[in-house]
C-alpha cells in the first residue's frame, strides 16, 4: 500500500484533526448569556421606598394586582390575584403561584 503525502491516514482522519473544539465546556453558552440583554436593577430612593410600602400595605388577599418586577436581570409585568401576602417573609403570591418579593418590586398597582 501507498503511503502518499499523508503518511497513510485516511483523508476522513486527518480532517478530524483539524475540527473545532470546545476547550471549556459551556463556555459559548456563558457568552451567550453574557451577550443577552439586561437591565439595571432600579434602586428606590427614600421617598420611592415609602411609596411603595405604602402601596403593599393596601394589597389583601384575593386582590388583584398588576406588579412590575425585576426577574431574571430584567423588569417584567405581571398582573394576577394575591392569593397570599406573607409578611414575615416580604413576599406576595400571585396565582399560578408566581413567587414575588417585596425587593423584587419596583411598582404594585390593585385593579
Amino acid at each position: 500500500m501507498r503511503q502518499g503525502r499523508f503518511g497513510g491516514m485516511k483523508r476522513e482522519d486527518r480532517a478530524k484533526q483539524f475540527m473545532p473544539f470546545a476547550a471549556l465546556k459551556g463556555y459559548e453558552a456563558a457568552l451567550r448569556e453574557k451577550e443577552r440583554f439586561t437591565e439595571p436593577r432600579i434602586v428606590l430612593g427614600e421617598d420611592g421606598a415609602e411609596m411603595l410600602d405604602r402601596q403593599l400595605r393596601c394589597v389583601w388577599e384575593g386582590d388583584d394586582v398588576r406588579v412590575r418586577h425585576y426577574w431574571k436581570h430584567r423588569y417584567v409585568e405581571v398582573s394576577g390575584r394575591v392569593t397570599k401576602k406573607l409578611v414575615q417573609q416580604r413576599k406576595l403570591v400571585l396565582d399560578g403561584g408566581i413567587e414575588i418579593k417585596f425587593d423584587d418590586i419596583a411598582d404594585i398597582e390593585v385593579l
